[in-house]
This record gives C-alpha cells, sequence and structure tokens, in this order.
C-alpha cells in the first residue's frame, strides 16, 4: 500500500513538472491576489495604453494566460476604481500579491487614480533582480516612507521629509553604481538591459559617450533584446542635451495652425519648454516662468513651449487657462502608440524639461532643474543696476602711471 501511494505521489509529481515546463514553454500563467477588492476587472495594458487583455475578479483572484517575446514589464489597470500597478511577465508561471492599503492617490480632475508602485511579484527571474536593485538603492525605502506620510503625525513629518529628501539625492548616484557593477558581472542579463534602460529613461543629463560604454559590455541576450534595441534609438538623440552642440531644427504647429520653425528664432536666446496639460508640476511652475520671461524678455529672451498633448482641444483648454505670453507650440505623434517627435528627437524622458539655446541655435544647458537654467540666465543676462550699484560702493583705486600697453 505505502509503495502504491508513492507511486501515485511520483506520478502527480511528474504531471505538475511536466505541466509546468510545458506552461513555461509555451507561454505564461500569472495567478493575481487582490487585497481590498473583492470583484472587478483587471486589464493589462500595452505601452499606449490600449488593453491586451482582461481577467475578472472573482472573491479577490484573477488570472491570465497568455504570451510574450520577450520578458517586459506591463501596466495593469483595475476597475472600477483605476487602481494601477505594473508587473513583469515572461513565459512562466507568476503570482501577483496585491494590497490596495499600499496604493498611493491621486487625484486629477477630482478623480481619484491609486497607484500600487510595488507588488510582491514570485516567479519571474526579472521581477526578482527588480526587486534586489529596488532594495539596494533606496527605492523600496523611499515607497515605505512616502507611505508613511499618510498617517504620520505631526511631529515625525519633518523627519520623513528629510529622509525622502536624503534618499532622492542619493538615489540616482546609488542606482549608477548598482546598475554598473551588475553588469559588468552579468553582460548578458535581460534584467540588466532592462534596468539600465529605465535608468536612461529617467536621468536628463545622460551622456552619449557613458551610453555607448555601458552599451559596450552587453552580449548574448541581453544585447539581442528590445531594450537593448531601444537604447541604440537614444543615441542620436542625446547629441540635443551636449553643451555646444547645434540644437536640431524642427517645425510644429501653432494654436491658428499656422507653422513655427525654431531655426527661424535665432537672434535670441531659446528656452525650449516642454509640457502638457496634464502634466500637474509643468502647470505649477508656469507663474515662475512668466516671472522669468518678464524679466529678460526685453533683453532678448524668449521660450518656445512645446505641448505633448494627444488632444488638441486639451491643448487650447490649458493655453485659454494659462495665457502664457510667449511661443506655443504642439507636438506630433507619428501613430497611437509611439511619442511625440520632438519630444524623441530631444530625448526628454520627464516633464516638465527644458533646453536651452544660444543666440545662434547651440544648446546651452539642457535639464528638468528649473534653478539650473534660470542661473544659466543670470549669467547670460547680468543685473547692470546691481553691477552699477556695487562698482560706485566701491572705493575708487588709483591707476598706476607709466606706459600703456598696446596690442600688435
Amino acid at each position: 500500500m505505502r509503495k502504491l501511494v508513492t507511486i501515485c505521489f511520483l506520478f502527480i509529481f511528474f504531471i505538475f513538472r511536466v505541466n509546468a515546463q510545458t506552461t513555461s514553454n509555451s507561454g505564461y500563467v500569472i495567478n493575481g491576489t487582490i487585497t481590498g477588492i473583492d470583484s472587478g476587472v483587471v486589464r493589462m495594458l500595452a505601452g499606449n495604453r490600449s488593453v491586451i487583455d482582461s481577467a475578472i475578479i472573482v472573491n479577490g483572484k484573477f488570472a491570465f494566460k497568455g504570451k510574450v517575446d520577450f520578458p517586459e514589464r506591463r501596466a495593469f489597470m483595475i476597475m472600477p476604481g483605476n487602481w494601477s500597478f505594473r508587473g513583469f511577465v515572461e513565459d512562466t508561471v507568476i503570482a501577483f500579491n496585491i494590497d490596495t492599503a499600499d496604493a498611493m492617490h491621486q487625484y486629477s480632475n477630482k478623480i481619484d487614480y491609486p497607484i500600487m508602485w510595488q507588488i510582491k511579484e514570485t516567479g519571474s527571474e526579472l521581477a526578482d533582480t527588480y526587486t534586489q536593485y529596488e532594495n539596494e538603492t533606496g527605492m523600496t525605502d523611499y515607497y515605505s516612507l512616502i507611505r508613511r506620510l499618510k498617517t504620520a503625525k505631526k511631529d515625525s513629518l519633518v523627519y520623513i521629509k528629510n529622509e525622502l529628501d536624503t534618499i532622492r539625492m542619493q538615489g540616482p548616484g546609488k542606482q549608477k553604481l548598482w546598475i554598473e557593477k551588475y553588469i559588468g558581472q552579468n553582460p548578458s542579463s535581460l534584467a540588466g538591459v532592462y534596468i539600465f534602460n529605465e535608468y536612461c529613461n529617467s536621468q536628463a543629463d545622460i551622456s552619449e559617450v557613458y551610453m555607448r560604454t555601458m552599451m559596450n559590455q552587453f552580449s548574448g541576450a541581453a544585447k539581442e533584446s528590445p531594450y537593448y534595441e531601444a537604447l541604440n534609438k537614444k543615441l542620436p538623440t542625446l547629441k540635443n542635451k551636449v553643451t555646444g552642440n547645434m540644437a536640431s531644427d524642427f517645425t510644429l504647429q501653432k494654436r491658428d495652425k499656422s507653422k513655427f520653425t525654431l531655426s527661424s528664432a535665432r537672434g535670441s536666446v531659446i528656452m525650449l519648454d516642454f509640457w502638457a496639460s496634464w502634466c500637474v508640476p509643468c502647470r505649477k511652475g508656469i507663474p515662475y516662468w512668466k516671472k522669468v520671461y518678464a524679466k529678460y524678455h526685453q533683453k532678448g529672451f524668449d521660450i518656445v513651449s512645446i505641448s505633448d498633448d494627444r488632444g488638441w482641444n486639451d491643448w487650447i483648454k490649458a493655453l485659454d487657462q494659462e495665457k502664457m505670453p510667449w511661443t506655443q507650440v504642439i507636438d506630433e505623434f507619428p501613430s497611437k502608440g509611439l511619442p511625440a517627435r520632438v519630444g524623441v528627437l530631444y530625448a526628454v524622458r520627464s516633464m516638465p524639461f527644458f533646453v536651452l539655446l544660444d543666440r545662434n541655435g547651440k544648446v546651452i544647458i539642457a535639464s528638468d532643474d528649473e534653478h539650473a537654467v534660470t542661473k544659466k540666465l543670470a549669467e547670460i543676462f547680468p543685473d547692470r543696476a546691481l553691477t552699477t550699484k556695487i562698482r560706485t560702493a566701491l572705493p575708487e583705486v588709483p591707476r598706476p602711471r607709466g606706459k600703456s600697453v598696446s596690442k600688435s
């Protein structure tokens, strides 16, 4: 009897292993559990936010089956409620464990769009490596502190905000070191090229030389991946961020449907302002730029705002509300699933983003830091009244008598 039970157990185990291997070879299975939502629909989204697949939530559980060419991180939306999260999908058996208590609530037009920045995922090698990356570079601590803000008492708010500021300052450096070490040890890893591509998308000051140096280390599966291909496409756009390079010319439509060409504005110091009506930080920064514009416009400074809006009416509505007194144009989208043409040309990773050009159309600075841009403007347009005041306040120094020196 014991022998029969053992044989049955081995047979069941064999069937399980064969089934798991068949699933792994033929596609993915995602088994999800959600704490806080018993029913609804989970939508798996493509990069252009179109729906790839949907799964019904029953008693807080859902499942997906499918196939991917390469492991990738996909966005998911839970309806009703606009809950969103991201998870890695690769051809194997994967488990998602989602807790809505971890959501960060963001509002647009009084509608809540809660985001779960981190979920517990098992079964994906890419997810395992990415979790290690987050843990060792401070990102996990950052999300934890953000969640603590929701319930923090006044006496701990200062501490939490200081900790967040520290992680923000140190984060990019830690990420850079982690990525360099990991790629050096794992040059063919899909996780390495994925994380490096994500890092390049998030950093405004990546140089062409640095990116090329890192890309030369990849081999095997990493080099054959779409993430390596994406890095290759970014390389030529980085020249528009290098100080002293001639900025790429472009032509876009203005509000009245007339055409604006960047090279027609040469002769002035131009700031390209990449923004969108839906970008909250962009809209909040407009009063600041109105003051900067008023201060320097008569001295030869101008702004060209380039909207990332896909909807013309959304852009017009924002223009009517904000009443910005400088040139406004709207970017073009080659297709529904692709990003904006000029935004790609200037390697815009996030918004707002600024590119300051000299009177000849050469790049002075490209940055997402408005203070770095205005510092450059202060150098270009020094306050003459202040300079005169300082000079007149200084005691006059007698000039030495002697022969003047002339240039031959």
